[in-house]
């Protein structure tokens, strides 16, 4: 649609949008007043009607009602007005702040409209993030995807345009995780079984299933776009087998365009959700893990899952493979102290480790370079191990995983030797694409750079 075609004209549609202005002027005085029922309805149907017509219709030269709308919402975080008008309050400013950025001259922008517009959007969101924090759920739900669009309209892609640079707005980290939290407790949250009546149940769930579902794909696009901290996602990934019914597609496109940014962010990310997972179920269990029970056989599916989203190019995903193993390994073997002969306390985490394991290549297995040396590097700080101690099994299971099966001869590349091991040393060979290992390099947090 022109530029020409949005502004407002003289003749019907002027003059409709002169009336709701008028009206929503008149009547904001009484439908403040918390005791005065009749001028709130009023007061909304007005606001509604004048947030209908401002979403296709750009009435800025009418009246500027900026100032109104923004009362509005500061009244609301200051005390109690209706929840109906303050959503959409919240939703009118939105649509205000979006038409003052489409009113600007892209090509030599007003640096005092700028300057003003930029304010007003970082007013908004700190009202939001307020609402977020103490309103009630309808308001929170506005205000929540509020900030989310605003973050997306106003995020770092602005700078294609050197002149809109100024307006570009990063939410702190604390913003953020305040956003993830929201999330975490208003999608994933465990239903109350008498929220509904039975003869409106099946309506109902699924009016509140399509809200959660809008709350998080709003969520999604700030990681699509890059706009909040990948890593503060973990939980949200942790939630891809236990809400895969009612979520999980929405929650698998988040983790594709994660890998899109960056494949080894995005390994790093379900690794750790995994761990999260994982100490979340060993607390519960008062630091023990049962391997045969339900739940820990759901993380390993999910760590298998999260492997096969890697992509079928192992050549692509090969360095965020790597980096996930390895700093896998490290979190497995982490003390509190030096080594007392007892398994570390993440030692049942290589059980996870191992369903991740066919996505490596063999060279990345087994190679002088490759993860099995990077293990026994890592157990030569441990001493002697018994071989036949049941707490040490799962690490067995995923050394046998990387070297293919217990009876295939392979090379310890470090001087510690398993007690009782019943494996041979010999000599291997240089495999044919050793040299691919040999132009990459270690970086500090144990990933391979180009």
């Amino acid at each position: 649609v022109s530029r020409g075609a949005r502004n407002l004209s003289s003749g019907i549609n002027a003059e409709y949008g002169d009336e709701l202005v008028s009206s929503f002027h008149s009547l904001i005085t009484d439908g403040l007043e918390s005791e005065n029922e009749q001028g709130e309805f009023k007061l909304l149907v007005a606001m509604k009607r004048l947030y209908a017509f401002y979403q296709a219709h750009d009435i800025t030269d009418l009246a500027d009602i900026e100032k109104d709308v923004s009362a509005i919402i500061t009244k609301a975080n200051q005390q109690q007005i209706n929840d109906d008008i303050t959503a959409t309050a919240v939703m009118l400013m939105q649509v205000i702040l979006s038409w003052a950025l489409y009113r600007t001259n892209p090509s030599e922008p007003s640096k005092s409209e700028l300057k003003k517009l930029r304010k007003s959007v970082v007013q908004l969101i700190q009202q939001c993030d307020e609402l977020i924090q103490f309103g009630v759920a309808s308001v929170q739900k506005e205000a929540f995807i509020t900030v989310c669009d605003m973050l997306i309209i106003f995020a770092p892609q602005l700078k294609q345009n050197a002149n809109y640079s100024s307006l570009i707005v990063v939410p702190d980290k604390s913003v953020q995780i305040r956003l993830r939290d929201y999330v975490m407790t208003t999608v994933f949250a465990e239903e109350d079984p008498q929220q509904f009546q039975e003869d409106e149940e099946d309506e109902a769930k699924t009016e509140v299933l399509i809200e959660k579902r809008r709350v998080l794909a709003s969520f999604g696009k700030l990681i699509a776009f890059n706009i909040i901290e990948m890593r503060l996602a973990a939980p949200i990934f942790a939630q891809y087998v236990k809400s895969y019914q009612d979520y999980g597609d929405i929650v698998k496109q988040m983790m594709s365009k994660a890998r899109e940014l960056n494949r080894t962010k995005c390994m790093r990310t379900q690794l750790l959700s995994l761990e999260q997972l994982f100490e979340e179920l060993r607390d519960q269990n008062e630091g023990r893990i049962d391997r045969s029970s339900e739940e820990w056989t759901k993380i390993k599916d999910l760590a298998h899952r999260f492997a096969l989203m890697a992509g079928v190019d192992n050549y692509k995903s090969r360095q965020a493979v790597v980096t996930f193993h390895r700093e896998g390994i490290i979190y497995c073997l982490l003390r509190n102290g030096p080594p007392d002969g007892s398994p570390p306390s993440n030692i049942v985490f290589f059980d996870i480790l191992a369903e991740t394991t066919f996505k490596l290549m063999d060279i990345d297995k087994k190679g002088p370079k490759g993860l099995l040396a990077f293990l026994e590097e890592q157990l030569m700080k441990e001493g002697e191990i018994p071989e036949d101690e049941i707490e040490w099994g799962p690490l067995r299971t995923y050394r046998t995983a990387l070297v293919g099966s217990m009876s295939e001869p392979y090379m310890y590349y470090g001087k510690r030797k398993m007690v009782g091991s019943p494996m041979r040393v010999v000599e291997v060979k240089r495999p044919r694409d050793d040299y691919v290992i040999d132009n990459w390099q270690a970086s500090g947090s144990g990933n391979y750079v180009q």
